[in-house]
């Protein structure tokens, strides 16, 4: 490959590899202000192209790894892992959603306030606050969503907030 496309490659993969790093650990750690999240979501996109470009460019040092005990684990575990994530460790509804998120909807709000680690009496002040009407604590979170035409996710935000 010729000279600049090395010149090129590294600091594309160092810099996209910054970004996606301290995005992705802003992500972990629930730290999202402003465009967080869609930054991480496109600045991986360019650090997988920066990686290829520069496996392309340094193909030959790349199977120089291959030939090495080292290499070949660290790349095996690599690829076990992405498959390990393909599987589904916990089953899907038809609609896509996990079954641990549906069975929350399908709770009470005072089961939820557990989950939540607040008392039922704060999570019914924290949404009458944000105009959330609750007719019956023992009411699930898909009764008081729909009751008060927002979708789950929304009311999740609020009582997690």
């Amino acid at each position: 490959m010729n000279r600049t496309m090395k010149n090129f490659a590294t600091p594309l993969i160092a810099a996209a590899f910054i970004v996606s790093a301290s995005t992705g650990l802003m992500i972990f750690f629930d730290f999202e202000p402003g465009l967080v999240e869609p930054v991480h979501e496109w600045m991986s996109w360019v650090l997988v192209s920066g990686a290829v470009l520069h496996l392309l460019v340094n193909w030959k040092s790349f199977t120089g790894y291959l030939s090495q005990k080292t290499g070949v684990i660290f790349i095996g575990m690599a690829v076990a892992i992405a498959l390990l994530s393909l599987y589904p460790w916990v089953e899907e509804e038809e609609d896509g959603r996990k079954k641990a998120l549906k069975s929350l909807e399908k709770a009470s709000l005072i089961t939820v306030s557990g989950v939540a680690g607040a008392d039922v009496s704060q999570l019914l002040d924290q949404l009458s606050g944000k105009g959330i009407a609750v007719v019956d604590s023992g009411d699930s979170i898909e009764e008081i969503a729909e009751r008060n035409n927002m979708e789950e996710k929304a009311l999740f935000q609020v009582i997690f907030d």
